[in-house]
């Protein structure tokens, strides 16, 4: 009878011994070339980039607005927009649907000798005000002014830097984009 149970308590461990993990292969283990690749690539750079888009009448600031975002170097480019869909009647019975407001894309390139590279659209509709343009009056409907830039730039990072300046055709008005890089640590 001990015998019996000797046999018994042996065929239950025999299915517990064939069921331990495999030893891991060579192919299950990462290749040292990948581990020394990964450890050699240094981590990503993320930037906050801080915009202020102001008007200049006369030489002073009447008007500014600040946006910001994130983006990393060498990524997927980074955009913030705003704008309202506004009706447009291209057609008898017909409603179109065009946004205004503005519109900022940027790519943040890896750091060049201590620089950060920048390549960045900004677009930014308004509507004519009447008496900005004297033909708005007898207009059929709203007009609309749109200012496009597309801009490369090497910034320093942590200080400010005008990418582009632009002059309104009907006013005496200029607006300035200003951009600065920090980076997020």
């Amino acid at each position: 009878m001990k015998s019996l149970w000797k046999i018994i308590v042996i065929l239950g461990l025999v299915p517990a011994l064939f069921a331990q993990p495999a030893a891991k292969t060579s192919a299950d283990q990462p290749a040292k070339k990948d581990v020394a690749e990964q450890e050699a690539k240094p981590p990503d750079s993320y930037y906050r980039l801080g915009f202020v888009i102001y008007e200049l009448e006369d030489g002073k600031r009447v008007n500014q607005r600040e946006y910001s975002m994130i983006g990393r170097a060498g990524g997927q480019p980074t955009s913030v927009r705003v704008s309202t869909r506004v009706p447009i009647y291209a057609e008898e019975k017909k409603i179109q649907y065009i946004d205004a407001g503005l519109d900022i894309r940027c790519f943040v390139g890896s750091l060049v000798a201590g620089k950060v590279p920048l390549q960045c659209d900004v677009n930014i509709s308004n509507f004519i005000l009447e008496q900005q343009f004297a033909d708005a009056r007898n207009a059929a409907g709203p007009m609309l002014r749109t200012t496009n830039t597309s801009t490369a730039a090497l910034l320093m990072p942590g200080k400010p830097f005008v990418i582009s300046t632009i002059d309104d055709v009907n006013s005496k008005k200029r607006v300035q984009i200003e951009v600065t890089a920090t980076k997020i640590e």
